[in-house]
């Protein structure tokens, strides 16, 4: 769950809140699912070990893609940096999307649904009209579509333990060639 913008938070604030600086090293991706993939990759086992959410905003630089470092949270939300100026990315770039986890199934005293987008994540994706990504304890990978309102799995399922060996990517297997049957010339008489 992703904490939401809240009017405790900016009233009575004389200025607005600083856009983060460019993290000290960063990947550029081509796609934005592919920069949600690598940073939830980079933390999913962490958060699951220590129970707590981590998230933070995925921007673009001319046409591609990079991650902002994780943010930690707690047990069932975290802020992903979106009340910051330039909506948690570096000036000069653009948020498109975020990313968190859900590290539990059971926290705070209840139950939860790791393998779903709580109501609290399509606010911020839908109020901020960015996509948000989601990597489970379950190692489900998940992608909001903000302007379908559709949850869609987003790819492979992530590693989500240490003793787990990497997943291997999957072959398509070679298209079946058509069996050529050869049909002898009829004989004259």
């Amino acid at each position: 769950m992703v904490a939401r913008p809240c009017g405790r938070h900016t009233r009575g604030m004389a200025e607005p809140l600083p856009a983060p600086g460019f993290p000290p090293e960063y990947e550029l991706f081509d796609t934005v699912t592919e920069a949600a993939r690598a940073a939830l990759e980079s933390v999913l086992i962490e958060s699951i070990e220590r129970r707590k959410e981590f998230g933070a905003m995925i921007c673009q630089q001319g046409n591609q893609f990079f991650a902002m470092p994780p943010r930690e949270g707690d047990t069932n939300t975290v802020d992903v940096g979106h009340r910051l100026g330039n909506r948690g990315c570096p000036e000069g770039t653009t948020a498109v999307a975020y990313y968190h986890t859900h590290p539990a199934y059971k926290g705070a005293g209840f139950n939860m649904e790791p393998d779903r987008f709580s109501p609290e994540d399509h606010g911020v994706a839908n109020d901020m009209k960015i996509d948000a990504y989601v990597g489970s304890v379950s190692g489900l990978f998940l992608r909001y579509d903000h302007r379908m309102h559709k949850i869609m799995v987003a790819g492979p399922r992530l590693r989500n333990a240490r003793d787990l060996p990497q997943p291997i990517p999957l072959k398509k297997p070679a298209p079946k060639t058509p069996r050529r049957r050869t049909i002898p010339a009829p004989r004259l008489l």
